[in-house]
């Protein structure tokens, strides 16, 4: 099977054969499942997107709309208006070579947050949860711009894929229409949708998914895995509060950068976990 490699921008290269890139949650919606990664003050926003720079993150992905099934829906004027100060501070305070991840499902946003990034010379990512399916037309967005695009795996919903089979055809289908386009699909990054996003999909799923991560080196674009004190390791440990599933986040992590992920979505970016990181990677390297 092909060596999997992309390069994003001219200092970001993510494949086998580098360092698995960390992406620091940086969470601006006060709806979201885990109290503790919410910033709704750019006082302590500044702070925790310095110390996951200072961290190891490459990546950090910015977020003002919970995608949680059961959140309170908020228009995307609300998405802006918690958006748009966080976007202006991070990209004023940020190194150059951090990217910044927009996670958003709409065009408008991605525009917007688009505009602050040029403004201030910073490269950014379209982390778009409903796999381009919400509103369809930030696909000509993307193309136009030539933006990098982490698709995560949905079909009528976001995470509504509950095998890998089902993922796999539907990015192979995502891929298409992209290539259509005429988009460069080699800027692709995916994400299969771990999560409790619809109720058949039980934690079983998620575990499945995560031991047969590397099925998806199929497709040849590098695997995001985002994981961090999901539902499925509350259920598989029975931990209810987020607070209390990092050991079950790191162990998760271990397994899926052993399977093939390149790049790890989480809030918690410790030595601990810097270095199962890598040592997950050198075991799997090694074998």
């Amino acid at each position: 099977m092909n060596e999997i490699y992309a390069k994003f921008f001219e200092f970001l290269e993510i494949g086998d054969n580098f360092p698995t890139v960390i992406m620091g949650v940086l969470n601006l919606s006060p709806e979201s499942f885990y109290k503790g990664s919410v910033y709704n003050d750019l006082t302590l926003l500044e702070k925790a997107t310095l110390e996951m720079v200072d961290g190891g993150a490459r990546i950090l992905d910015l977020g003002a709309r919970s995608t949680a099934p059961w959140s309170k829906k908020i228009t995307i004027k609300e998405e802006l208006n918690r958006l748009m100060p966080s976007m202006e501070l991070v990209c004023k305070i940020i190194p150059n070579e951090t990217v910044i991840s927009i996670d958003t499902q709409y065009r408008e946003v991605a525009q917007q947050t688009y505009d602050i990034a040029i403004k201030h010379k910073k490269k950014i990512i379209i982390n778009d949860v409903s796999c381009l399916k919400t509103d369809p037309t930030i696909i000509d967005f993307i193309v136009e711009h030539d933006l990098p695009i982490i698709l995560m795996a949905s079909k009528a919903v976001p995470g509504d894929l509950c095998t890998i089979e089902e993922i796999i055809e539907e990015f192979k289908s995502t891929i298409k229409v992209l290539k259509k386009k005429g988009y460069d699909t080699k800027k692709v990054i995916l994400d299969p949708g771990i999560g409790h996003w619809i109720e058949r999909k039980s934690h079983k799923y998620d575990l499945k998914i995560i031991g047969n991560l590397n099925k998806l080196r199929v497709l040849e674009k590098p695997i995001l895995v985002a994981i961090s004190r999901k539902s499925f390791i509350g259920t598989t440990l029975d931990i209810p509060d987020p607070e209390n599933r990092l050991n079950g986040t790191l162990a998760a992590t271990a397994v899926a950068v052993y399977n093939g992920a390149h790049i790890v979505r989480t809030h918690d970016i410790t030595n601990q976990l810097v270095e199962i990181v890598k040592m997950a990677k050198e075991i799997r390297e090694n074998q």
